[in-house]
């Protein structure tokens, strides 16, 4: 089914609302909107819970290339290229459609990658995990530190944050779960390597600050096993609850500032420390990107040492905002389609 003719049958289904309705679920309230929904826990169990929902019902009548032309359109504003893709974001989506490997479905379940990693001679960057777990109804809450994350193995941004045991209500977090559980991440945005990822839970020693910061999140983009860029994330948590309000560092492997944006601005008037061990992280990240054309690999540098975080393939599915376009050119042409 071409384009067009998915979009009508959109239109004739759903009225002259499914475009509103599609860019709501998409992602484009503001900011501020999104951030009051994240600090009420109820909204926010909901607002997934629906937003994934609906998705799912969309997969058995719009075909994949449709799909993504449509959010693409709404979520960037621009047409997408699949034929001859240049932009980074182009890319993004074309690896959603074309590149298929049992190591993606591996490398984004939470639980399984961490076997990946040890795999690459890496077992003791991995922070300390329990799982993984079918529910929370059962758990040994002896085993559990007194501050750590529970979170779901497939998907992004399904997690629950304790920083004290004896006050954590394990009630609520075990009905968030069971609700999560159900989600379909793949609908959402059609990133093919989660589509046969089962959902669990697993729970991970917390590692924060006294005033329950987390430490930087380092993104070391990697194109064709090597690191590129450097991104470096800034107080997108408060209080335990991802923030919309961040700052994004771009340097390159040599620690020279990128005057360009992925979306988030530079702190003003400040720069990131070049870390000391800033080899030993770029080893790091190329180790495990090795076997990819593309990903983006996740690390914490802690005063116990490097820690891993993720392991992404479509860094923000492939929309974000990205300026100026030369550098938005530019991370494209890292990725050559030829050679996958």
């Amino acid at each position: 089914m071409s384009f067009t003719e998915s979009f009508s049958v959109l239109r004739r289904r759903y009225s002259r609302n499914v475009e509103i309705v599609l860019a709501i679920l998409a992602g484009c309230m503001k900011n501020h909107i999104k951030n009051f929904i994240k600090r009420h826990e109820n909204l926010d169990h909901y607002a997934k819970v629906v937003y994934f929902n609906i998705f799912k019902n969309f997969t058995g009548f719009i075909d994949d290339i449709s799909f993504l032309k449509i959010q693409y359109r709404l979520r960037t504003g621009t047409t997408l290229n699949l034929d001859k893709p240049t932009l980074y974001n182009e890319k993004i989506q074309w690896l959603k459609l074309n590149y298929k490997s049992d190591l993606l479905t591996q490398c984004v379940d939470k639980w399984a990658v961490r076997d990946y990693v040890k795999s690459k001679g890496l077992k003791h960057i991995l922070i300390r995990a329990y799982g993984p777990f079918e529910s929370l109804d059962n758990i040994d809450k002896s085993i559990l530190p007194n501050q750590f994350i529970i979170k779901l193995t497939n998907g992004s941004g399904f997690n629950l944050i304790c920083f004290d045991k004896n006050k954590f209500d394990f009630d609520m977090a075990d009905r968030k779960f069971k609700k999560w559980k159900k989600i379909n991440f793949y609908a959402s945005r059609r990133e093919w390597a989660y589509k046969n990822v089962k959902n669990r839970i697993m729970i991970e020693d917390l590692i924060s600050g006294e005033d329950h910061s987390l430490p930087p999140d380092f993104r070391f983009f990697c194109f064709h096993g090597e690191v590129k860029f450097i991104a470096v994330d800034l107080n997108s948590v408060e209080n335990g609850v991802k923030t919309s309000n961040y700052y994004r560092h771009l340097y390159s492997p040599q620690w020279r500032p990128i005057e360009a944006r992925i979306n988030y601005p530079k702190k003003p008037n400040f720069e990131v420390s070049k870390p000391d061990n800033l080899q030993d992280l770029i080893a790091i990240a190329e180790r495990l990107s090795h076997d990819f054309p593309a990903v983006r690999i996740d690390l914490y540098n802690t005063d116990n040492g490097i820690r891993f975080g993720e392991i992404t393939f479509y860094h923000a599915s492939g929309y974000q905002n990205i300026s100026p376009p030369s550098f938005h050119r530019e991370i494209g042409s890292y990725l050559d389609l030829e050679k996958i």
